[in-house]
């Protein structure tokens, strides 16, 4: 396809450096950037590696680069024989380009010339579990031993990030902005819905009225729209109206999730058991579920809207092979419909014919107990508005807030990435963290609480005073195991100052994106 001036620029840039930023808003046309980049590099005898952080996320971005060019896929949806014969595939030269999550960075090329990551701000890219890593550094890295290029794009890029290309160390660093759509299409508006005030005006339901009636517009178009909502399941946690007991997981500190299948779930170790019929504390039968899931959504969409069609993708439609792939397709077949999912529905997909993209919940994220929480508001909100106005059609945003006045919530509905970042720049100054500081995290685990925080004291006194903590995690107790925290700045770790055995299981984490 023909570059736009912006899409050539970034073209050349990418030629002329070794690591570059395409930075461009959604729908600006970074995909074909990348294509024609690959092009260019299998023309030359090398290979390609592209990586996109979910695999909800491959279907579209396997059918775009699979039209132009002879691909393997790599990623942990595989078969063993899939893997198998994928990896071969790669090791005998079949092909020059390999698509997938971030473990398809390892692919056995021989002679990599051009690592795409797509989303390059995504938390995905980082494994949490041994062996620890991230593939934004990571392919830093291999690039820099095999003489590779790494291209990052995204709309909303890592503080961190864009601090660095906008303070690059030496000439190998290219920043390039595309400030429009392709054909000029325009960005969608954003309206802030305050539900303090859906409240006061008696609309308890999790559709506001002005969502509503957008919704009901949109479909009499025979448009299409997209529902948001960063939470799974029918209700946040079940609650005894009698006592207040909350029923809670046995091997984690969380609270159960309530499913519409009657089972209440825990989503980080997978126990699950079905809800009582009586309080296991006081006996009384009062059971109540608060706060909303997409499960739940679904079901207020189904009141209002009646026999829709209503496609569902979160983690519990998407459990069996495949179902990405068939979601996606039955919702970009269907002539008038809604599509209704957790953040794998808010980022890099392509979907020409959505109008309204509708925001349930923008506060899901903001109040986390994590420095990085207005900037993933940011960025999750800046994602998922970019779903709309993508085609012919202009789109529409409403994002539902009880915080409209925050900055981020504010900058995501300007699509204002400048105005955010100088403000969370300037926290980020103030407070000494990334990227002016380096974080690394010490977690002692252990069955018995009191070993994991004795050693964590004792820890904490070894590091002072560039030491935060001791703490209990913010799930405190997870798969059994009690755990506690110290946070540490500036300070350099190794394994060796950790005791060889110990019934307390000590877990490293540096945060790795200020340290290209």
């Amino acid at each position: 396809m023909p570059l736009t001036p912006a899409q050539q620029k970034a073209l050349t840039v990418i030629q002329q450096k070794q690591f570059t930023l395409v930075h461009g808003v959604t729908g600006s046309g970074k995909t074909e950037i990348y294509l024609q980049a690959a092009a260019q590099t299998i023309a030359s005898g090398r290979q390609v590696i592209v990586l996109v952080p979910e695999i909800s996320l491959t279907p579209q971005t396997i059918q775009r680069f699979a039209e132009r060019f002879p691909i393997a896929v790599l990623h942990s949806a595989l078969t063993p024989k899939e893997r198998r014969d994928n990896w071969q595939k790669i090791s005998r030269g079949e092909v020059q380009l390999v698509v997938g999550a971030r473990s398809a960075l390892f692919a056995p090329f021989a002679r990599p010339g051009l690592i795409i990551i797509d989303e390059e701000q995504d938390s995905s890219y980082k494994q949490d579990n041994n062996p620890r890593y991230h593939a934004v550094r990571a392919a830093w890295r291999r690039a820099e031993l095999c003489g590779a290029k790494v291209v990052l794009g995204t709309a909303t890029p890592a503080l961190e990030t864009f601090y660095l290309f906008q303070n690059p160390p030496d000439e190998r660093y290219g920043y390039v902005y595309l400030p429009q759509r392709i054909n000029g299409r325009p960005l969608p508006p954003v309206e802030i819905i305050d539900l303090r005030t859906e409240l006061q005006h008696g609309n308890f339901s999790v559709l506001s009225k002005k969502l509503q009636h957008e919704l009901r517009v949109c479909l009499d178009a025979r448009g299409k729209a997209v529902i948001f909502l960063n939470r799974r399941g029918f209700a946040s946690f079940i609650s005894c109206r009698a006592c207040g007991l909350a029923l809670e997981c046995p091997r984690c500190s969380v609270s159960l999730v309530y499913h519409s299948d009657g089972r209440a779930k825990c989503h980080y170790c997978g126990y699950e058991q079905t809800v009582p019929d009586k309080c296991p504390a006081c006996h009384s039968g009062y059971f109540k579920y608060f706060g909303t899931g997409t499960q739940k959504v679904e079901t207020e969409l189904r009141k209002y809207f009646g026999d829709i069609q209503l496609f569902r993708m979160d983690g519990d439609t998407t459990e069996k092979r495949g179902a990405h792939a068939r979601i996606i397709q039955d919702f970009l077949a269907a002539d008038k419909a809604v599509l209704l999912g957790t953040q794998m529905i808010a980022k890099g997909h392509d979907f020409p014919e959505v109008t309204l993209v509708g925001i349930i919940s923008a506060d899901t994220l903001l109040n986390l107990p994590d420095f990085r929480a207005a900037e993933r508001t940011f960025q999750l909100l800046t994602q998922a508005a970019g779903r709309a106005g993508r085609g012919a059609r202009p789109g529409k945003v409403l994002v539902q807030t009880y915080n409209p006045e925050h900055y981020a919530i504010q900058a995501a509905a300007g699509h204002d990435y400048p105005g955010f970042y100088a403000q969370e720049l300037a926290q980020r100054r103030e407070l000494n963290y990334p990227p002016f500081s380096r974080l690394t995290s010490l977690v002692f685990s252990a069955r018995e609480e009191t070993l994991a925080r004795n050693m964590a004291q004792e820890y904490a006194l070894k590091y002072a005073p560039r030491v935060s903590g001791p703490a209990p995690c913010i799930l405190r107790r997870l798969r059994g195991f009690y755990r506690w925290q110290i946070l540490l700045k500036d300070v350099s770790v190794n394994y060796a100052d950790f005791p060889a055995e110990s019934p307390v299981r000590i877990e490293l984490d540096v945060d790795p994106l200020n340290m290209y």
